[in-house]
């Protein structure tokens, strides 16, 4: 893929994550607002939403971009995709909430039943969101997926600014308003935008056991890589506290930068490598890849490095005191940031159907990970227990590299090829730019 040729798409896919970034700002506004507690319950609620969400639409979902490249079968796949996707969803939604009673009894939350209560419909109300996501990113429409998140997060935002002005941000319950008003906005967008992709039909040859044996493993995959992504903020709780947990996450918003970039990638990057495959364009994917790496690579060690300089004691300080052990939580969990840019090499093992090799990498990450959250949530080490971060993404990365590398995707000389090629990129642009500026300071001199 060339920078010059792809740039607007890039712009634009840029644009959005930067608002996932911006929206960092409003959640430090909204930790700030609120007690360690009260922050801990809200984060609950968007992290197990946001497991769900994440696990279906990383597998169940994925079938509309894995089969809808076929015209004849586009209809009957999207159609599959979503019934399997409402289904899954609200199930896993109200299993939870079923069993919220019990859920706080292990947790030593009685609270975690309000959380368990209102599952049900934050995650309905993102139903329509997460599926014409899906449909706009197969057709990499990009601008509506951009207007679609600024939907859902200039609302958030905007009512969090009222509450704020108010002085109403205060609890849980007012988290949970911001969070489902957001999401019903984003869905009721996304879906006007991508109202002319619909096509509802069971006409075709695709069967359902097609689809099941593609999504299933990558629903347990998924299921299985999102518990420590997402589901951390629980291991943290049963360790430790509600407030503690609290503390935690706002460390993680701060990881999630990172995780956000790697995201990126992979929403580029899959399509593109099933396209690529399809056309048996095996080098261009290869560059794709390498460039990919370099440029992630880049970025997240130029940023770890001011941040472990200091940068993260001075962002934390702004929200005070309560959350002060933030800091050293988050300066252990950013040297995982380094191995993020290989973790996002998992697209291309799903391009190419590698679903159960996957599964595979992802089961030992997870194992790892929790090793280490165990042992120093056991040994109570309030400060290292993000570590279990830190060691899921190397597991992960390293294997991951392995792996592509086994089967021809990339290689060391790939990577060097894609150092070069991103130096004769910058270096034409900064020359285009030259020859732009000097014109017109001698008109202006003139």
């Amino acid at each position: 893929m060339q920078l010059r040729k792809h740039i607007r798409l890039l712009s634009w896919t840029a644009g959005d994550k930067l608002l996932f970034l911006g929206y960092g700002v409003v959640t430090w506004l909204q930790i700030r607002a609120l007690s360690p507690v009260e922050y801990g319950l809200a984060a609950q609620l968007l992290t197990l939403q946001a497991w769900i969400a994440i696990v279906t639409e990383g597998s169940l979902l994925q079938s509309v971009i894995q089969y809808g490249h076929d015209e004849r079968q586009r209809a009957r796949a999207d159609t599959i995709a979503l019934g399997l996707h409402t289904a899954f969803t609200l199930a896993i939604a109200l299993t939870i909430a079923a069993f919220g009673a019990q859920l706080a009894r292990v947790f030593d939350e009685p609270r975690f039943q309000e959380v368990a209560q209102i599952l049900p419909l934050y995650c309905f109300l993102g139903i329509p969101r997460s599926f014409a996501l899906k449909l706009l990113q197969r057709e990499f429409r990009v601008r509506e997926v951009f207007a679609t998140n600024i939907a859902w997060l200039g609302t958030s935002t905007l009512l969090t600014v009222v509450f704020l002005a108010r002085g109403q941000l205060r609890s849980f319950s007012d988290m949970a308003i911001i969070a489902c008003s957001g999401m019903a906005v984003g869905s009721i967008v996304g879906s006007f935008l991508a109202r002319d992709l619909y096509r509802w039909s069971l006409d075709g040859t695709l069967t359902l056991r097609s689809v099941l044996r593609f999504s299933l493993p990558q629903a347990v995959m998924m299921a299985l890589a999102t518990s420590i992504r997402q589901l951390d903020i629980f291991l943290v709780q049963l360790f430790f506290s509600t407030g503690a947990a609290g503390v935690y996450n706002a460390a993680k918003m701060l990881y999630r930068v990172f995780e956000t970039g790697a995201d990126a990638a992979t929403w580029l990057m899959y399509p593109a490598a099933v396209r690529l495959l399809h056309e048996e364009q095996h080098d261009k994917l290869r560059s794709l890849i390498g460039k990919s790496v370099v440029v992630q690579f880049a970025v997240a060690f130029v940023a770890v490095v001011v941040l472990e300089a200091g940068g993260t004691k001075l962002i934390v300080g702004f929200l005070g005191g309560s959350y002060r052990e933030a800091t050293t939580v988050f300066n252990v969990m950013a040297l995982g940031a380094l191995f993020l840019p290989l973790v996002a090499l998992q697209s291309v093992l799903l391009a190419l159907h590698r679903v159960e090799q996957l599964l595979g990498i992802t089961s030992l990450g997870v194992a790892a990970a929790l090793v280490t959250y165990t042992v120093f949530g056991a040994l109570d080490l309030f400060a290292f227990v993000g570590s279990g971060v830190v060691v899921y993404a190397a597991v992960v990365g390293v294997l991951l590299w392995r792996a592509v590398a086994a089967l021809g995707s990339l290689s060391r000389v790939d990577v060097v090829r894609a150092v070069s090629d991103i130096r004769t990129a910058i270096g034409a642009i900064v020359r285009h730019r030259s020859q732009i500026v000097g014109p017109t300071e001698q008109r202006g001199n003139r």
